[in-house]
């Protein structure tokens, strides 16, 4: 019985004496005590890689007491630094040192050792400390039998020394005599106890690479204490006395399988049957075939239900599909419109290569010509995937500035600064003439040679301002001379008398100097200030994946007066080329991060490579023939037609049907295009059929198409 059964037998009146209890003020309530039998020194319990000799070798650890215990407060006094942490028992103690949430716990020797063995606490090592006070233990009495105190005491102090030490080292020495017959052997069972979850119920846990069954049952006994009944048994010994019959019934099952098999496969035909079609009209919907689903014949009903039902799914889910894609088309067609309204002078590009790029593709497909004649969509949904890829050809330039992409005259930024330009022409213009009045006025006799030298002057900007107004339009190649000439006119200067620090956004206060001249200044007439280089924020890179192939400029923008002006050919600087041309970087980032289902999987491939060429020099990856497919090949076609013959462009005007076609043929022969892809635009008729449809009359003229088709 454990000292807890003692104490609560003690407390029933079945006992009348409790021996050996410790003399702490917590125990005073159990009834009077005797003089001390014996002194027993204190142990200290601590995990196998600490040692500590005495208390203050304990400073700022956490020690484990008993809280019943009188030396508690002797502890906090003398060492206050010793983290004191209390249990209710000893066994909660230890197990609180095991784990590591306590760095030590004292008791005495015996009890340390009774209780590590009893719970099966054996990572723990124990030894003995050095403290002043021992722990004194004697007999305890009812109030009631407090008569009987006298007499214990005479007898405690007849006792001689060798009678005390024989008893201490009988009760609390290192071969105490402690009833060790209650200790379990096996740790899973002292958990099982604790843990009601696990008691009355058959467990199967592994151990030692065994496999055993585990049996816990709590049997109460007088109200005392509580008693287990355990077992274990091997899980070997449980079904060694089955596995043979086991094996026998297998054995016989597979006997008799063989000779039914057959049996059953002939009987279960009409059934099977029909599962099978029923299967394969289920493959049709997983494959989105949902037109040819069809009912299985059966005459077993519940099939007959069943395929009933998977035909109304399948009408269903083609009905579905069916208005997801709408919607998605009608969104695409709608995005399309937002980047064609964005620009008024593009409107409509966005809408017309779709439709004149699904007319060429219906040609190619009927075509039974060379290289054309095995070229089919499979499906109705290779279709779609070309047409969706064809509305959202241009869809990156929703990023691009409206006025970059109308940029009509060199000059142009957000307005055409052709104007600023002027208005410095009439500032010479008026200090000619205040020199001609002035000179008249010093020199009266001089007048009609200042008259003169005044007209020559006014003729000489006049033919300046025009030489610089026409090159602002970019309409002819400019020639070197030309550039010389611009450089000329630049060096010409006029005064200003007005701060160009003044009315400045925080933006443009950045680019100016901060250093103030003095006014007036001279200015040259035409500059490239530091303050029209426009640099970029943001480092521009791409993935590698995209497998883009651009030369990105140095700056972002350059308004550079004389730099745009001395454009050679078009109204473009090399940045806003790029700018323009960058549409195509976006158009792949925005689709390339879209989960386009497989059967769209190539929308981001077609709708990002009608600006390559067949020779590999166009954007934004460099392709070349070998790596174009002829749908791509279509929409470059498709997408350079629409452009030539559109009148809503600034920066050009509308070419005739004629123009348009021999600008096609050129760039054929350049390795632009095509070749055989243009002559079947032309002998398709499919160049008539766009334009009769979305160009006015007056721009189509008559197209002779065998001089190309016979080139």
């Amino acid at each position: 019985m454990g000292s807890q059964g003692l104490r609560k037998a003690y407390s029933n009146g079945v006992l009348d004496i409790l021996t050996a209890v410790p003399d702490v003020p917590s125990n005073h309530r159990l009834g009077v005590f005797s003089q001390p039998l014996f002194k027993s020194s204190f142990a200290i319990a601590v995990s196998d890689n600490e040692h500590y000799e005495r208390l203050q070798d304990l400073n700022g650890k956490r020690l484990a007491l008993l809280s019943n215990w009188s030396i508690i407060s002797l502890i906090k006094e003398k060492y206050p630094l010793i983290d004191i942490v209390t249990y209710s028992h000893v066994d909660e103690a230890l197990r609180a040192v095991s784990e590591g949430d306590v760095d030590a716990f004292i008791d005495a020797q015996a009890v340390l050792s009774y209780v590590s063995e009893q719970f099966m606490i054996n990572d723990l090592s124990y030894h003995a400390l050095n403290i002043e006070n021992n722990l004194t233990l004697s007999l305890v009495l009812p109030p009631e039998k407090k008569a009987l105190l006298n007499i214990i005491n005479r007898a405690i102090e007849a006792l001689t020394p060798q009678q005390k030490q024989y008893l201490q080292q009988k009760w609390l020495g290192s071969n105490a005599e402690v009833n060790r017959a209650g200790v379990v052997p096996y740790v899973e069972l002292i958990d099982f106890a604790a843990d009601e979850s696990y008691q009355n119920q058959l467990i199967e846990m592994n151990s030692n690479d065994d496999d055993f069954f585990y049996y816990v049952r709590d049997v109460r006994r007088g109200g005392h204490d509580q008693i287990f009944f355990a077992s274990i048994v091997p899980k070997a010994s449980v079904y060694a006395a089955s596995e043979e019959k086991i094996r026998t019934s297998i054995y016989a099952s597979a006997l008799l399988l063989l000779i039914l098999l057959p049996l059953a496969g002939l009987c279960a035909k009409p059934i099977v049957k029909p599962i099978l079609r029923l299967r394969e009209e289920n493959k049709k919907v997983k494959q989105r075939r949902y037109e040819d689903v069809v009912v299985i014949p059966t005459r077993i009903k519940e099939f007959h239900e069943l395929s009933m039902s998977i035909y109304r799914v399948a009408e269903s889910l083609q009905e579905h599909e069916k208005r997801q894609e709408e919607f998605v088309e009608s969104f695409i067609q709608l995005i399309a419109q937002a980047i064609d309204d964005k620009s008024p002078y593009t409107a409509g590009h966005c809408n017309r290569v779709p439709e004149i790029a699904l007319m060429f593709a219906h040609e190619v497909e009927q075509s039974k010509q060379g290289q054309f004649a095995d070229f089919r969509f499979k499906n109705a949904a290779e279709r779609r995937e070309f047409r969706i890829a064809a509305w959202l050809h241009d869809c990156g330039k929703i990023t691009t500035p409206e006025h970059i992409v109308d940029k009509g005259t060199k000059l142009e930024a957000n307005y055409n600064r052709i104007h600023e330009i002027r208005m410095r022409f009439e500032v010479l213009w008026r200090d000619a003439e205040l020199n001609y009045l002035q000179h008249v006025i010093d020199n009266p006799h001089e007048q009609e040679i200042a008259l003169s030298t005044l007209n020559q002057a006014k003729k000489k900007l006049q033919d300046d301002y025009k030489f610089v107004a026409n090159a602002n339009v970019g309409g002819e190649f400019m020639s070197d001379e030309h550039i010389t000439r611009i450089h000329e006119i630049a060096n010409k200067t006029w005064l200003r008398h007005f701060d160009d620090r003044l009315g400045l956004s925080p933006l443009e206060e950045l680019k100016v100097p901060e250093k103030s001249q003095r006014l007036p200044v001279e200015e040259y007439l035409l500059s490239d200030k530091p303050e029209h280089r426009i640099e970029r924020i943001h480092e521009l890179s791409f993935d590698p994946a995209f497998g883009i192939k651009m030369q990105v400029p140095e700056l972002q923008y350059n308004l550079g007066e004389i730099y745009n002006l001395t454009i050679k050919r078009g109204t473009l600087t090399a940045e806003d080329r790029f700018k323009i041309n960058e549409h195509m970087i976006s158009t792949i980032k925005m689709l390339e991060s879209l989960p386009f289902p497989d059967d769209l999987a190539r929308v981001p491939r077609y709708a990002s490579t009608h600006h390559e060429t067949m020779k590999g020099t166009g954007y934004p990856r460099k392709l070349s023939a070998k790596d174009l497919s002829t749908p791509e090949r279509i929409l470059v076609i498709s997408d350079i037609f629409e452009a030539l013959t559109a009148a809503d462009r600034p920066y050009k005007k509308a070419k005739p049907l004629s123009v348009a076609i021999d600008i096609l043929y050129k760039m054929a022969l350049d390795e632009h295009i095509d070749m055989a892809l243009f002559k079947l635009f032309l002998s398709s008729g499919v160049y008539m059929q766009y334009a009769e449809k979305f160009l006015p009359e007056k721009q189509i003229d008559k197209v002779d198409i065998n001089k190309y088709l016979s080139s």
